[in-house]
């Protein structure tokens, strides 16, 4: 009977120990958990100078913000093309005091693509990026380096309009004679940009024309005259598949149609 009431005694005066020991264990998690839930998430905010360039002709710029601030820490410029989950690195810079910042990008290979900016984790917030931004590269290309289709009656090299030398330029071989190309665009390119005249050897007076089309009909016509050259001249070919170029002269006097150095601007 003594020890049971000793044993009792014991167990009581333990008891506030067990109950404090067993609260402090239960918080310890929770204070942990709760330390964790609030670091902060970097918000990036950005905005893209332009929907379409022109490869090796203008630079997109991407500005923007980063909250909380994090003035002097860097900030990446990411872009994926389009079909692609892979992002990769395209330049970075620095979050100025203001929490704004301005990167830079100059694309070369045409085709749509995505850019993004992210702000790696600091001790203050972890990582965050911007929303996905969208951007159409569009380059100048040779037409005749396109699929060609059925052609005739034309050579493909350069050619001297007007005392100046044209490469990748399209040319009839035989006076009198109608010269024609069919090339492929696929409803990919937008716009032809050429000069137009008689090549240097055709006699004087003579005359010709070329004659820009499309499966659905023409696009534009161009008339020649010895000692008259249209230079630069666009040709909208938006939604154009295929583009079909013919070409005649006078025989007598003898007369070369040509197209010199023609490009297209094209989104592949």
């Amino acid at each position: 009977m003594h020890r049971s009431a000793v044993a009792a005694a014991a167990l009581v005066a333990l008891a506030p120990v067990a109950a404090l020991t067993s609260t402090s264990t239960a918080r310890g998690p929770a204070t942990g958990m709760a330390d964790v839930a609030a670091v902060p998430t970097y918000s990036v905010a950005a905005r893209i100078s332009a929907s379409e360039v022109v490869s090796g002709e203008e630079t997109v710029k991407v500005r923007g913000t980063v909250r909380p601030r994090a003035a002097g820490q860097v900030v990446v410029l990411q872009q994926r093309s389009a079909g692609s989950r892979t992002w990769r690195r395209s330049g970075q810079g620095r979050v100025r005091a203001n929490g704004r910042f301005v990167l830079s990008d100059s694309p070369s290979t045409p085709g749509v693509r995505f850019y993004r900016v992210l702000k790696p984790a600091s001790r203050a917030a972890k990582a965050g990026t911007s929303r996905e931004l969208r951007l159409e590269v569009w380059r100048w290309e040779p037409l005749v380096h396109r699929v060609v289709g059925a052609h005739g009656g034309i050579e493909v090299g350069s050619v001297q309009i007007g005392g100046q030398a044209f490469p990748d330029s399209i040319v009839t071989t035989v006076a009198g004679e109608a010269g024609h190309a069919t090339y492929v665009l696929g409803g990919s390119c937008r716009t032809l940009r050429a000069t137009y005249g008689l090549a240097d050897t055709s006699s004087d007076g003579a005359s010709g024309r070329i004659a820009i089309l499309d499966p659905g009909g023409g696009l534009s016509l161009v008339f020649l005259e010895t000692g008259t050259i249209e230079r630069d001249r666009v040709t909208d070919l938006t939604g154009t598949i295929r583009v079909r170029l013919e070409m005649l002269t006078t025989s007598t006097p003898a007369g070369y149609a040509a197209i010199g150095m023609p490009e297209v601007l094209c989104l592949d």
